[in-house]
């Protein structure tokens, strides 16, 4: 019984180890487009549930460029919105990262521009209705050239109860 029950944790590493080298059942699922325009696709959008009962928070999204020239997106928009917003932290003059409007966002020829907390992200200005996590949010994106393409985000929870438009929005003009 004694070198049963010695034998026990050296079994269970081995059982662990060759569950680790089997290989995986299914593939990484690829991302699926929600929207695609002049060969930007857009997918993994989602809204954060804003905190608390406010009406500002961010969304993120990713934007693959298949075409051989770069694309700029350069607005956004909803109807359930006062306004939506390009969004970047950069650093500010004393060194110290802030939220700023950003113009346009560029997405490279055969390249990614990834929407997520952080980076790069749209603020959602006076949201209009109370949400709650499970809803669709409508947002139409603009690209250089007055091009469109609206689609549904999906409202989801904020674990941390923080939103990117927590802080450096402060008394912020725009």
């Amino acid at each position: 019984m004694t070198l049963f029950v010695r034998l026990i944790p050296l079994l269970s590493i081995a059982c662990a180890g060759l569950a680790a080298c089997e290989p995986a059942k299914t593939p990484p699922a690829r991302m699926l487009a929600v929207a695609k325009i002049d060969g930007v696709e857009i997918s993994e959008p989602r809204l954060r549930l804003p905190p608390n009962g406010r009406d500002v928070t961010a969304g993120y999204l990713t934007l693959t460029n298949s075409s051989d020239k770069a694309q700029k997106l350069v607005g956004a928009s909803s109807p359930k919105a006062q306004r939506v917003e390009l969004h970047a932290h950069l650093k500010g003059a004393d060194g110290m990262a802030q939220m700023r409007q950003v113009e346009q966002v560029e997405i490279p020829a055969k390249g990614t521009a990834v929407l997520a907390p952080g980076g790069l992200h749209l603020m959602v200005f006076g949201i209009k209705d109370p949400l709650k996590a499970g809803d669709s949010f409508p947002v139409e994106l603009t690209f250089a050239g007055n091009r469109k393409v609206g689609f549904a985000m999906p409202v989801v929870e904020n674990p941390s109860q923080k939103t990117e438009g927590d802080t450096g929005h402060g008394g912020h003009p725009h």
